[in-house]
């Protein structure tokens, strides 16, 4: 695992489901600036305890004198997703050029960008070379990612700052994910919706993988940008996954075909070759967003077989 150590680093969007185990993992040697909105007292808490100093802010906000004058690594997470319409475009592209400007003297500036900005390609694998495009049922959030990497693209050059892109494909764990959400409907009985038509490939990535990968994609930065798809190296369908998620807990998955977004997986040879591949299985990540489900689920007890005290 690649280590960060006496670093100061900026953390944005550190309460989300990425930026926040990857925040705690850097605060053990690092000195952390995390930042978010923290409209949840308890994930700002949980960070403090963790070792980091937390900054409430706002990305739309132009100002950014709360935040430290020179970080040496940015890891910026902070995104607003497709139900945001145009703010999207304030957050996930005038944001991030506000920051790059702020630290253009950072050693790195990791951007977590979206394997949903690709043009479809069919039933294959997306590379890192393959065409831009806007997903479906997605449009504005894909062209704002979009938008982002060619901003930081130019000033990645104009300010000789070295940048990292991660192309973020299926991250999941105990707090959430696509398919942590997919495995609970599984557990309530409710149906799972898939793209007609077509089988659901994905390449889900773990946290503990996740975070390893995004500290990694720090120490391969470069000007100009590397470009890398971040997911698992084993592909498998959502019905797949699902029907492992339904044989541990002795409940058959119900499909629906009324998905509007297609699938989406990733060829991660670049980033095996840059940063090794994934090492938790599908199935042992099944296993444990399962184990945690009561820490999502109300009744998750009934659902896996244990005593209400068990909770």
């Amino acid at each position: 695992m690649a280590i960060l150590s006496g670093k100061r680093i900026l953390v944005t969007g550190a309460s989300g489901l990425v930026a926040h185990p990857v925040a705690v993992e850097l605060a053990k040697d690092n000195e952390v600036f995390a930042l978010a909105r923290f409209s949840d007292p308890a994930q700002k808490r949980a960070l403090e305890e963790a070792g980091a100093k937390t900054i409430a802010f706002d990305m739309a906000e132009e100002d950014l004198s709360p935040l430290p004058e020179a970080v040496d690594v940015v890891i910026n997470y902070a995104v607003l997703p497709p139900n945001h319409g145009n703010r999207a475009y304030e957050v996930n592209v005038a944001a991030t050029g506000r920051l790059a400007r702020r630290y253009r003297d950072a050693q790195a500036f990791v951007h977590g960008s979206t394997g949903s900005l690709y043009e479809y390609q069919g039933e294959r694998p997306l590379r890192e070379d393959d065409a831009y495009g806007l997903h479906s049922a997605g449009e504005n959030y894909a062209a704002s990612k979009i938008a982002s990497e060619y901003l930081l693209k130019h000033l990645s050059v104009d300010y000789g700052l070295p940048v990292t892109l991660i192309r973020i494909f299926s991250f999941y764990g105990p707090r959430g994910g696509g398919v942590t959400q997919r495995v609970d409907q599984v557990l309530r009985g409710e149906p799972v919706s898939v793209y007609p038509g077509v089988k659901n490939w994905h390449t889900p990535l773990y946290e503990s993988d996740y975070v390893e990968k995004t500290i990694g994609c720090a120490t391969i930065a470069k000007v100009g940008c590397e470009i890398v798809n971040v997911g698992g190296s084993e592909a498998i369908t959502t019905q797949d996954y699902c029907r492992i998620a339904g044989e541990i807990v002795g409940r058959e998955p119900i499909f629906v075909e009324n998905g509007r977004s297609w699938p989406i997986w990733a060829d991660t040879t670049r980033m095996e070759r840059l940063l090794g591949p994934s090492k938790v299985s599908v199935r042992a990540g099944i296993e444990r967003i399962i184990a945690s489900a009561s820490q999502r689920l109300p009744n998750a007890h009934h659902v896996l077989g244990q005593p209400a005290a068990a909770k």
